[in-house]
């Protein structure tokens, strides 16, 4: 299933990566691969192996794929923002050992800002690139005199936080009632007589537990749109639904995410 370009989407986590998973499949018209002989080249390199050793029964990661007429899309999560540039340079060695530079239109990195600010994020990045052999500047990958197109996008634009608060934000459109409910929770749990609690299970930093009260509200949600499912199926099935897509693209994060996403797909 030949393609003009191929492009590899990678996030921190399960959680980001399942809302990129969402916006292409219901918002960007994009489908998902079913079957491993259609991947393209540069994808089946990519599709996570049992280890070769006697007894192991651990799958290594998988990234997930789609396509539309032109393009095809790899989205892989790296399991954390530090990860993010050593699982590129790993993908990197993929393309240099069996040359599928050819058509490669290169990595979109989705990643939240937390605490920090985009100039300090930008820094991490360059520096942890380096690490890896690859310089990173002016949104390219430079490696073994080739140049990669790397374009990055963090959440917030304006601020800090994770991506929690979009999907909170969007939620509060599809579910209003039941978003409403489960920031009453959020506040209960945020009273001073679960102080210990936060601090034990969660941070001693309050700016911290504020993102961790953000997770503890998109969870209450979840749990009642899918209460025998992990949080991703929620956000792949019930949080995003076309009919609301005019409401949500008046939700900053949302149009600036999908912004991004049109102009590099």
């Amino acid at each position: 299933m030949s393609k003009e370009k191929y492009l590899i989407l990678v996030s921190e986590g399960v959680t980001d990566c399942s809302l990129l998973e969402v916006l292409l499949e219901k918002f960007l018209d994009f489908l998902p691969y079913h079957n491993l002989k259609d991947l393209p080249e540069i994808f089946r390199q990519m599709v996570g192996k049992y280890p070769n050793v006697n007894g192991g029964l651990n799958r290594q990661d998988s990234p997930t794929f789609y396509h539309n007429d032109q393009v095809s899309v790899a989205v892989k999560q790296a399991n954390g923002y530090s990860n993010i540039p050593k699982k590129i340079a790993g993908l990197i060695e993929v393309l240099e050992k069996e040359d599928l530079y050819a058509g490669f239109g290169g990595f979109l990195i989705f990643c939240d800002t937390d605490l920090k600010s985009k100039e300090e994020m930008i820094e991490i990045f360059r520096k942890a690139f380096l690490e890896n052999d690859v310089l990173y500047e002016n949104d390219a990958l430079n490696v073994n005199d080739h140049t990669i197109s790397c374009k990055l996008h963090l959440f917030p634009e304006h601020g800090n936080g994770a991506v929690e608060k979009l999907l909170l934000d969007c939620a509060s459109i599809t579910y209003p009632f039941l978003c409403e409910d489960a920031l009453a929770y959020r506040r209960e749990i945020m009273q001073d007589q679960y102080s210990d609690l936060r601090k034990k299970h969660w941070a001693k930093d309050i700016d911290i537990q504020e993102f961790y009260a953000d997770k503890v509200q998109f969870g209450a949600v979840s749990s009642v749109l899918k209460p025998d499912r992990p949080v991703r199926f929620t956000i792949k099935d019930e949080i995003f639904h076309r009919k609301y897509e005019q409401q949500y693209q008046k939700v900053t994060e949302f149009q600036l995410l999908m912004q991004f996403l049109k102009e590099n797909l």
